[in-house]
């Protein structure tokens, strides 16, 4: 439904200790992969090139120590616009805490690479989620299908390529840990072009374009539909 954000300006952070504490995994994040993933920053560390030909990424189940961290990646500006929620505490208690505590069956990670928590990501089998089914109608029908959605948090992580293997990677999980899905399907908004794009770099097909019928705020407006199917090999 939503992804890596079109990302805007940097915005300076707030002073005291919460500068801090951001400054802090800024410099952890600038040290990711050094050996493995060469980087080359700017001199304000805000124009990045970089090869993750090599990087690790990771996913691991989102426990509830991670909520504030949520909150924090969920308001940020190169955030907010896409993924549309309230980003409160509570709120994201009311919403992802059934996930934690195992009674929805959608299922949470935090993504890692270099031992740093970047982004979140999410995975749902469309038989487990029927009114996603009903709201994708109109696309066609996605038999065995599993659907996910995904975000980067950390700003610095942004326009570096990582999207793409992020992505990629969460795929080739999903065809090992799934062997009867036979196709992730993504809706995204038209608007999010650095998110579709990065699905097509991670071999996704664009299948549909249109209104997605859903009563989540994130889908408002013109969507595409991607859709990557499990190859032969898999």
């Amino acid at each position: 439904m939503v992804g890596p954000a079109q990302v805007p300006a940097p915005v300076p952070a707030p002073g005291g200790a919460a500068s801090s504490a951001v400054a802090a995994r800024d410099n952890q994040l600038r040290r990711v992969g050094t050996n493995d993933c060469p980087l080359r920053l700017g001199p304000a560390g805000d124009r990045v090139v970089a090869s993750f030909a090599i990087v690790e990424v990771s996913f691991r189940l989102l426990v509830r120590k991670d909520f504030a961290l949520l909150s924090d990646w969920f308001a940020r500006p190169h955030v907010e616009p896409w993924w549309r929620e309230e980003y409160d505490l509570t709120s994201i208690e009311e919403r992802y805490g059934p996930g934690v505590d195992g009674l929805d069956p959608t299922e949470l990670f935090i993504v890692e690479t270099g031992g740093q928590a970047v982004g979140f990501a999410q995975r749902y089998l469309f038989d487990d989620n029927p009114a996603w089914r009903r709201s994708l109608a109109a696309a066609g029908e996605h038999a065995d299908a599993a659907g996910i959605d995904y975000l980067i948090g950390e700003q610095m992580m942004t326009g570096r390529g990582f999207g793409p293997l992020m992505i990629r990677q969460f795929v080739e999980q999903t065809w090992v840990s799934y062997p009867g899905v036979s196709q992730v399907v993504v809706a995204v908004p038209q608007a999010n072009r650095r998110s579709w794009r990065a699905l097509e770099k991670a071999g996704f097909e664009r299948t549909w374009a249109g209104t997605v019928s859903s009563g989540d705020p994130s889908d408002n407006g013109p969507s595409y539909v991607y859709v990557r199917r499990r190859p032969p090999s898999a």
